[in-house]
């Protein structure tokens, strides 16, 4: 039987007077992508999108509805799981990132639409990406 794994994120954004921006993070594993993590015991994976967005980045801020769910599989250190990831949006209340070391991210940038769009490294993330888009009308 395969595991199954369940996490949640958010496209975090602000407002800006030229449109929104993005936040992307450079994650562990040497990739542009939006802040996500697993979820604790009994809680929900809006809580855990919002926890993990603070843990990961320090941002806090209004969380907005969920965008898209994505399947994939993982294979770690031998064993293949199917992992579930649920995509919010996330209006940030500033633009001060604070990096967390012990989370492995090491780098992060504010970007427009377009420009998060050619740094994304997963393939699986174009769509949530667009579906945010489609709900900010960017």
């Amino acid at each position: 039987m395969t595991q199954k794994k369940h996490a949640a994120g958010a496209v975090v954004f602000r407002r800006t007077s030229d449109g929104p921006r993005f936040l992307v993070i450079y994650d562990a594993y040497g990739h542009w992508t939006f802040p996500k993590g697993h979820l604790e015991a009994d809680e929900s994976s809006a809580a855990a999108a919002r926890r993990e967005v603070a843990e990961e980045t320090g941002v806090n801020g209004h969380l907005g509805p969920l965008v898209h769910s994505i399947f994939y599989p993982v294979v770690k250190k031998g064993v293949t799981y199917d992992k579930q990831v649920d995509w919010y949006l996330l209006e940030a209340d500033n633009d001060g990132v604070v990096l967390q070391a012990e989370e492995g991210i090491t780098a992060y940038q504010w970007e427009t639409a377009d420009e998060v769009q050619a740094l994304l490294d997963y393939p699986q993330l174009d769509e949530v990406f667009a579906k945010a888009r489609d709900v900010l009308g960017v």
